[in-house]
């Protein structure tokens, strides 16, 4: 089990990398201009998402499914927050998270499963006929060790055939409380309301300290 968690790991990582080696192979081609245009179509992406907040709910159910990162995404979700209620947003975010959890899952685990098996028919790897026995246990690991894109763990733990059930009462609470952390926080820096900057940056600390407590304990069993 945790070979294939290892190889899955090192296939999303290439992904963030290749990605990342676009972006700078962009600016480095482009120069100035480039890094110019970039910052204009965020400020323009930043404008329409903040505006609109169906849409920027949308992109939050929808854009970390495309590889790309969600953290941005709740900072917006906090400037919206500052400015129509904080808690309505986490609301939202909530809504949107349980969209991507599930569309993302039910990919993973039927056309990706589907394709990536026959990519590896022809190499000594495989993934595995059925469940595997502790794969709860990794899960709640994947979903509080710090770093870990959470779009990995929904597209891991989906072609590792996780019941969506579990997948969902480990994923929600977790990913639910962490992102309303980033949204009260954000909520609170844009909106002047220092509760909720603090309220925000405590959920975030205690999400942080459980993950390493558990990635701790798991080590001392390893042992």
């Amino acid at each position: 089990m945790g070979r294939k968690l290892l190889w899955l790991t090192g296939g999303v990582l290439a992904v963030f990398a290749l990605l990342f080696g676009i972006y700078f192979l962009l600016l480095e081609i482009g120069g100035e201009s480039a890094r110019l245009r970039i910052k204009e179509l965020w400020e323009s992406t930043r404008n329409t998402l903040t505006h609109n907040g169906p849409l920027l709910f949308l992109a939050i159910a929808v854009l970390p499914g495309l590889i790309l990162p969600v953290a941005p995404l709740l900072g917006l979700a906090g400037l919206w927050g500052g400015e129509n209620g904080p808690w309505l947003s986490c609301l939202y975010c909530t809504l949107a998270l349980f969209a991507n959890l599930s569309w993302t899952y039910w990919l993973a685990r039927g056309p990706a499963r589907s394709l990536l098996s026959k990519l590896l028919a022809r190499t000594r790897f495989h993934l595995p006929e059925s469940t595997p026995g502790n794969m709860l246990e990794w899960a709640i690991i994947l979903r509080l060790t710090p770093g870990v894109p959470f779009i990995f763990s929904n597209y891991g733990l989906g072609l590792l055939g996780m019941p969506f059930t579990q997948y969902l009462l480990v994923s929600l609470p977790i990913l639910s409380f962490t992102g309303c952390g980033y949204v009260l926080a954000f909520a609170g820096i844009f909106g002047g309301e220092w509760k909720y900057l603090w309220t925000g940056a405590c959920i975030i600390g205690v999400t942080v300290l459980l993950g390493r407590f558990v990635l701790k304990r798991k080590g001392k069993s390893a042992d």
